[in-house]
């Protein structure tokens, strides 16, 4: 039932005309990365996934190009970034400000760092402290890395475990947790990056699966090709995407890859 008196309470967002909202939308931002770039727009209010069955190191090399090409190119952006993965590459970007011939101190200036170790706590910053970190810090660009990592892992089943929890009680606060980012990119004409590894058997799907897919408006593929030790190379598919939903990629699995999985498949 509608309680009518907590309608009237809560302000409602004025409509603005399509064509002023079509204005906010070509105020694009950039990843910075010419192959990126040319693969898909970066509109306000995009959430975008990088997906693929790199390393932990390649992830992090991944994670410090996105991190330190979108402050640079986007000049007047501020970020959060969400390090549930012990990824953040504090040397690694300060070396990239210095060959851009910028002071690293600008840049990690501009970025807002917490750290989380378990799923509780990802979940806790993205509900309950980013929205306020938002508004205070004026922050255009969020960075979440491996964001479905610590929702379903082995210490994920423990937690569950110990708090007498169903084992599904991970992936419904995911699945929260995915609803505020969404809302919040809509909101603040936010640009949200999150990456995550593919999930057991599969190419085509991030760990999380449907739940990660559908509340995101772009997923990318990475690969990627180590040619020497000091160089790594990423190539970029484009899985989805908002302005070519024809074009999007139909991926038919055999058929002994359609049994469903138990959900302990993912925490072995």
């Amino acid at each position: 039932m509608i309680d009518i008196d907590k309608l009237q309470e809560s302000p409602a967002q004025d409509f603005i005309s399509a064509e002023e909202r079509w204005q906010q939308l070509q105020q694009c931002y950039r990843f910075g990365i010419p192959s990126l770039d040319a693969l898909t727009r970066l509109y306000p209010g995009s959430v975008v996934l990088f997906q693929g069955d790199l390393s932990t190191s390649g992830f992090r090399t991944l994670v410090t190009r996105l991190t330190l090409s979108l402050l640079l190119t986007n000049s007047h952006s501020q970020m959060a970034f969400i390090d549930g993965a012990n990824l953040f590459p504090f040397f690694e970007i300060g070396e990239g400000a210095r060959r851009h011939q910028t002071d690293p101190l600008l840049v990690l200036d501009r970025i807002q760092l917490a750290r989380a170790f378990n799923f509780h706590q990802v979940t806790e910053i993205i509900t309950n402290h980013l929205p306020d970190l938002i508004r205070r810090k004026q922050i255009n660009i969020i960075m979440i890395p491996q964001i479905s990592a610590h929702y379903l892992s082995k210490e994920a089943l423990q937690y569950q475990e110990y708090d007498k929890r169903p084992a599904t009680s991970s992936l419904t606060e995911l699945n929260a947790s995915l609803g505020v980012l969404k809302s919040l990119a809509l909101q603040y004409d936010l640009v949200i990056i999150m990456t995550a590894t593919n999930a057991p058997q599969s190419r085509y799907k991030a760990l999380g699966g449907t739940y990660l897919a559908h509340s995101v408006t772009n997923i990318i593929r990475v690969d990627h090709s180590a040619p020497n030790r000091k160089e790594v190379q990423f190539s970029f598919e484009l899985l989805k995407d908002p302005e070519r939903p024809v074009s999007q990629v139909e991926v038919v699995d055999p058929l002994e890859e359609r049994q469903l999985m138990s959900l302990t498949h993912f925490w072995r």
